[in-house]
């Protein structure tokens, strides 16, 4: 009965001792992910896409402004063209 509860216990520390290690590599290895993914990107490159998007958001707001201001010619031009065919007639 002593050598059994030698060996049962043997295979449980062994057991226990590869859990623990499994753990251990991978709470490392996530650790490790983490600092790569968030130091992967550049700082320098974080802050030229933020000024493409700076200037894309200047250009699209030029154009609207333009849009409008053709569409308020439009308006004009038609009510023009209304008033000579309606006073014309």
């Amino acid at each position: 009965m002593g050598t059994a509860a030698i060996i049962v216990i043997g295979l449980v520390a062994i057991s226990v001792i590869a859990v623990i290690g499994d753990v251990i590599s991978k709470t490392t290895q996530a650790k490790l992910k983490f600092k790569a993914s968030t130091g992967g990107t550049p700082s320098g490159e974080i802050e030229r896409l933020k000024d493409r998007l700076a200037l894309l958001e200047a250009r699209v707001e030029e154009r609207d402004e333009s849009v409008r201001k053709l569409q308020d010619e439009v308006r004009f031009v038609s009510r023009m063209l209304e008033d000579k065919s309606s006073g014309g007639s």
